[in-house]
């Protein structure tokens, strides 16, 4: 399920646990259910580059998904994830989760 409403950014920005790494900045909060958004600003690139960016970190959340805790995460792409190859930004990620003890 994904985010929509600003709502419930909000309150992830405030409440949540937040991590930067090399691609992106994650935010996790600990919930019953498991909710999701990826954001890509102008600063990532045109439209295909955001797109990219956006369906990567997609492709790495289903591949962990039987691994994280319920929770809500909103990842936020940095302007290097286009430039980085998509086994770095795995292990970007997966490092960023077992910091923020979003990991089972």
């Amino acid at each position: 399920m994904s985010l929509k409403h600003q709502n419930d950014f909000n309150e992830i920005y405030q409440k949540a646990n937040k991590w930067h790494c090399e691609c992106a900045v994650i935010y996790f909060l600990e919930d019953r259910k498991c909710r999701f958004a990826v954001v890509a600003s102008k600063k990532v690139g045109n439209a295909v580059k955001r797109n990219r960016a956006k369906r990567v970190m997609r492709e790495i959340l289903l591949k962990m998904e039987d691994d994280l805790k319920f929770g809500s995460f909103v990842f936020i792409a940095k302007k290097d994830i286009n430039s980085m190859k998509f086994i770095d930004i795995y292990r970007n990620f997966k490092w960023s989760f077992k910091k923020l003890k979003a990991l089972k």
